[in-house]
């Protein structure tokens, strides 16, 4: 067979396949293993039978830009090889932040919600444009970014800070900028998650939430992101798992499944024309409640271009099956097939072009990944970012001090100095305090804090002049542990810089704190603005994107 850049037309290649081969082209596969050199014989032989379209590339795969680059040629060659009519589809989790793939080597960047804090457009489209980079460099040609739910609901456990905030217009703002910026630098971007899931307090990951607002509720918060990110030309379209009774459909059925909602509303209402790619069918929220051939077959006929499986091989193979039966049996009409392999195929021609250029890193060299310019613009945006919420007692700027104790202490998620450095158990929050207050020590605690760690941390505290406590909360849990710590500490009378590294709502958890930062992520770049911010080497510029309920508006900030 051709290339997906030969003469062959679209409808030719159409044409020339066979049921099997069509429905590969609609499934998305990954794979547990990591990457040794050589693929696992079970994906080699997907790629054979029926010919998968796409593959999901993880950091559970590969690490490093160079075993990313690896990763992805051997996966091309071995596509190619077996007769694949057009390159796959890498698909990377990218969106900066807390949910990055290969993070040793490459930008991280900040996340949404920290693209929110700057209120930028100029940071969210150089964002997307240096990971955009970046990834095609590793062979990753389409990235499950950005994340366009609008997160108006605090106790979010899987959104959060992966949402440039709570207001559907700034919301829709940056995404449009990220767009641009992915857009431009050549790689194919996803928005998420359709129709939202910025105001659930369940994940999908666990649970089949649902939100039971009204249609026309929906229409003013949830969806208004969508609606500018088609138009702004947004090429691929993620799903959630979520019930939206408002939205029409059979009772419980979530919208990846549902013709009313992916046909319906996203395909006709909505005149979206790109891919819609479901979340993964091994969720939860799809996994308990149903089997993985009928998900993929009710997610086919409901609109669903691309199924996304990203687990297990033997449930992979049973949605491939149910999927040719389907066909075969009349229960998907074979034009329903046609339609999404035509789209498919038409934005693999237009962005991805030959196997060669797959293979080559789509002209894009992997010095390029985590370069010194890259770095420059990572740390800028980092830096406004930076959240002062509140200095009541006038404690910042921290003073440098070669006799002062400074004590850090910090949750299990707080980075570590990478294995070739110097220290490799050193903090990074606690090695910017130390190059600037040599006599630092640091504790580290668990996402939830014992007895006898709060004790430990206490201790460390009393002989401490200065404390500087990060938190790091996704759930109501963690917010009560970790603000038993904080509490514990503030009762030492010790002077206390609370840190939020994470969601800017742990605030609640200590209210009586004084001092209160957030840096919305754990990367190292948001780390080290932080630390820049809190000595003063830096204004701090970030405002809140979203309202800590009861205490701070959107659009709050201390400046000094």
């Amino acid at each position: 067979m051709e290339s997906a850049n030969g003469s062959m037309s679209i409808e030719r290649m159409l044409h020339s396949m066979d049921v099997r081969q069509k429905v590969g082209q609609m499934v998305m596969v990954g794979f547990p293993e990591p990457f040794d050199g050589e693929l696992p014989s079970g994906l080699k032989q997907l790629l054979r039978d029926p010919g998968v379209g796409g593959v999901v590339v993880l950091a559970r795969n590969a690490r490093t830009p160079e075993s990313m680059k690896a990763l992805t040629t051997a996966l091309q060659r071995t596509a190619r090889s077996a007769g694949a009519i057009a390159p796959l589809f890498i698909h990377g989790d990218n969106e900066g932040g807390v949910v990055m793939q290969v993070t040793e080597g490459a930008c991280a960047f900040p996340g949404a919600m920290a693209i929110g804090a700057t209120g930028s457009t100029q940071h969210a489209y150089q964002a997307a444009y240096v990971m955009g980079c970046e990834a095609l460099a590793m062979g990753i040609n389409i990235v499950s970014a950005p994340v366009v739910d609008v997160n108006a609901e605090p106790d979010n456990p899987i959104i959060g800070v992966r949402s440039f905030g709570d207001d559907p217009d700034e919301v829709s703002r940056l995404a449009e900028a990220m767009i641009r910026g992915f857009r431009d630098a050549g790689v194919v971007c996803e928005a998420k998650h359709f129709p939202g899931h910025g105001r659930t307090k369940y994940d999908t990951h666990e649970d089949l939430p649902t939100i039971s607002f009204s249609r026309d509720d929906l229409e003013k918060v949830d969806l208004v992101p969508y609606v500018a990110a088609i138009k702004a030309g947004v090429p691929a379209i993620m799903t959630a798992h979520i019930v939206y009774p408002a939205l029409g459909g059979p009772q419980g059925v979530p919208a990846t499944l549902s013709p009313d909602i992916l046909t319906g509303l996203l395909r006709r209402k909505l005149q979206f024309d790109g891919i819609i790619v479901t979340d993964c069918l091994e969720m939860r929220a799809i996994k308990d409640n149903y089997g993985p051939g009928q998900a993929a077959v009710a997610a086919v006929n409901a609109g669903a271009d691309i199924v996304l499986m990203c687990h297990t091989l033997a449930v992979q193979r049973q949605a491939i099956d149910a999927l040719v039966a389907a066909v075969e049996d009349g229960t998907i009409p074979s034009a329903r097939i046609d339609e999404s392999v035509r789209r498919i195929l038409h934005a693999k021609m237009s962005w991805l072009g030959s196997f060669e250029r797959a293979e080559a890193g789509y002209g894009r060299g992997l010095d390029t990944v985590g370069c010194k310019e890259h770095r420059l613009i990572e740390q800028e945006v980092a830096r406004a970012s930076i959240t002062v919420v509140r200095d009541h007692q006038g404690l910042l700027p921290l003073a440098p001090s070669a006799s002062n104790t400074y004590v850090v202490v910090y949750p299990s998620t707080m980075p570590l100095l990478r294995a070739e450095d110097v220290r490799e158990t050193v903090s990074v929050l606690g090695e910017a305090v130390r190059s600037r207050c040599p006599r630092t020590k640091e504790v580290g605690v668990p996402l939830r804090p014992t007895a006898e760690d709060i004790h430990r941390a206490v201790a460390a505290a009393l002989e401490a002049d200065v404390v500087i406590v990060a938190t790091s909360c996704k759930t109501p849990a963690d917010e009560k542990a970790q603000g038993s710590l904080v509490e514990a500490l503030m009762e030492t009378g010790k002077p206390i810089v609370a840190l939020a590294i994470r969601n800017p709502y742990d605030l609640r958890a200590y209210p009586e704190v004084q001092t209160y930062l957030v840096t919305y992520g754990y990367r190292d770049c948001s780390i080290r603005a932080a630390a820049e911010v809190m000595f003063g080497e830096i204004r701090p510029q970030g405002r809140l994107p979203v309202a800590i309920p009861g205490m701070y508006p959107r659009g709050h900030g201390v400046q000094f």
